[in-house]
């Protein structure tokens, strides 16, 4: 499909389901036609609105988007929007309940060999246990970034103490939460670049 044809089919797929592709997925179809790999497969336009239809994305889950699978029961997905740049992996029998896990830059992964692979270090661990949640490193829009995790951990302390702590990063931030408690509120408020938890 060239580029022309491509994104005029993007379009059409875009106004049918009511979504919109990120920009950087968009580049990625427009550059490659190698899709399939030996531990997954990542979706032309046509795969993606057949995924989308199929597994009810518009019911249960109409803001995320399918982009691929890991030849198995995780769909890799992204956010409607023109901006987003990761992706997550969701179990279909998930799709409109959990929040997308193991969020990546979608760029970064596929150049970096693209594993589809979940990272099973933490496989058999007690989730119940609580865990020191660490601030990684400084975040670069430092305010913004900071009053967000603050607000996600329900952190008593003020901004000012806040941007204080974050100077002198990587440092902990809280421990009255359990792994997988510390695991959902990491996903859902997109913090894995700034934050980590730790048994």
């Amino acid at each position: 499909m060239n580029e022309k044809v491509l994104k005029k089919r993007i379009s059409e797929v875009e106004k049918k389901l009511n979504i919109i592709i990120p920009k950087v997925y968009k580049a990625f179809l427009n550059e490659n036609s190698d899709m399939e790999f030996d531990d997954g497969i990542l979706y032309d336009i046509d795969s993606l609105e057949e995924r989308y239809i199929t597994l009810e994305f518009a019911e249960y889950a109409p803001e995320f988007i399918p982009i691929g699978n890991n030849n198995g029961d995780y769909e890799l997905v992204m956010k409607s929007g023109s901006k987003t740049t990761k992706f997550g992996f969701l179990e279909q029998g998930s799709i409109g309940t959990l929040k997308p896990e193991n969020l990546q830059n979608f760029s970064k992964w596929y150049e970096n060999g693209h594993s589809f692979s979940f990272d099973d270090e933490y496989d058999n661990v007690d989730w119940s246990k609580n865990v020191n949640i660490i601030l990684k490193k400084t975040p670069e829009n430092k305010a913004k970034t900071l009053m967000t995790i603050r607000k996600a951990l329900k952190l008593d302390i003020s901004i000012s103490e806040l941007l204080s702590i974050a100077d002198n990063a990587p440092c902990m931030l809280t421990n009255k939460y359990s792994a997988a408690i510390a695991k959902s509120i990491i996903t859902e408020y997109q913090l894995d670049e700034w934050l980590e938890y730790k048994f």
